[in-house]
């Protein structure tokens, strides 16, 4: 007669775990798109360069509320304009340069009741840079003299970061992230910061 009780509540205790379960998976969206503004900078022996103007767009696939699989490309560009006078010989030089980064790796969600997330990621892939150069030299009495270069390349890269998602409802949230890339090359490497903030969207 002692028994019924506790087994009945036992019971009343694991019916409750198992309806919780679905719950609380529902409040995890299975899948999660970001995009957004991204700003890099790198630097490669010693020289320093910033690119401001840059975009971002990822996928994650939650497997759990903690795990997920995550894909993300990117690009940033610059336009750099020199020109240099000496004893009236005038050199001009214009530059565009590009990076675009595709990484995918796993993702790892400090999930709780508040509506502020953190996550941290660890990526690899593949980042290409390209730069088109056109110069141009002016001496007096003489027709101009100029030339046009374009040089690319693509590395192996990995992406070491994290950031937090903000809340703002069920379905739409705000993103701030940075993260350290290194691009690997044969004789030497670039080290790139990522920042980014973007809108999330779960589904």
């Amino acid at each position: 007669m002692h028994r019924l009780p506790l087994q009945v509540l036992t019971l009343c205790v694991a019916a409750m775990a198992v309806t919780a379960l679905p719950a609380s998976a529902q409040d995890v969206p299975r899948v999660e798109l970001s995009g957004g503004y991204q700003f890099l900078n790198f630097s490669v022996e010693g020289e320093s360069e910033s690119m401001p103007v840059g975009w971002y767009f990822d996928v994650a696939g939650n497997l759990t509320p903690i795990f997920g699989i995550v894909f993300q490309m990117g690009g940033n560009y610059k336009s750099i304009d020199e020109s240099v006078t000496v004893g009236g010989i005038t050199v001009t030089a214009e530059a565009d340069l590009k990076v675009h980064e595709f990484l995918g790796g796993v993702r790892l969600n400090l999930r709780s009741d508040s509506p502020i997330v953190p996550f941290a990621q660890v990526l690899a892939g593949a980042i290409n840079g390209s730069a088109d150069v056109t110069a141009s030299t002016t001496i007096p009495g003489m027709p101009p003299i100029s030339f046009d270069d374009e040089a690319s390349g693509t590395n192996f890269a990995l992406q070491v970061g994290g950031g937090v998602n903000f809340t703002l409802s069920d379905a739409i949230g705000l993103r701030v992230g940075a993260d350290y890339l290194r691009a690997f090359e044969e004789d030497a490497g670039a080290n790139l910061f990522r920042f980014a903030v973007g809108v999330v969207i779960g589904r």
